[in-house]
């Protein structure tokens, strides 16, 4: 593993959840694992799915929600802008996929990442140039 790895907003929620323990430690694995030799990327829009995530499903408290977002700042955060979005809506039309997830690979693909780890898409699957990869699949 080595490169630039984009994070779904799948893979985060997993990493705090206490419903899905063999999903928590595949991503907590993959993290370390990876520490040192990757560099990982989100986008605003996973940010914002993840805090939605925190303090609804999970019911965490909020300082403990902006805490997490401030380690995950650590990581390269892509800001979608009107050209992704754009973008998006292309990949969502040629590919016939969500146009979430069409963001995604849009976000993806503006950071230079080779591989968008997620659940969400076909495995193995190469969309705009960018590899999905389920990490539940490795």
């Amino acid at each position: 593993m080595t490169g630039k790895y984009f994070l779904d907003t799948n893979f985060l929620v997993y990493c705090f959840s206490k419903n899905e323990q063999y999903k928590q430690e595949k991503c907590l694995s993959l993290l370390r694992q990876a520490k040192g030799r990757v560099k990982f990327v989100l986008s605003t829009q996973v940010l914002n799915e993840f805090a939605v995530v925190m303090l609804g499903k999970f019911k965490q408290p909020p300082i403990e929600v902006k805490a997490i977002l401030d380690d995950l700042a650590l990581f390269e955060v892509i800001t979608i802008d009107i050209d992704q979005i754009k973008d998006a809506i292309d990949l969502h039309t040629l590919h016939q996929i969500s146009f979430w997830d069409s963001l995604i690979i849009s976000a993806a693909k503006s950071a230079h990442c080779h591989t968008i780890l997620t659940e969400d898409l076909h495995h193995g699957g190469v969309i705009a140039g960018v590899r999905v990869q389920n990490p539940f699949l490795l």
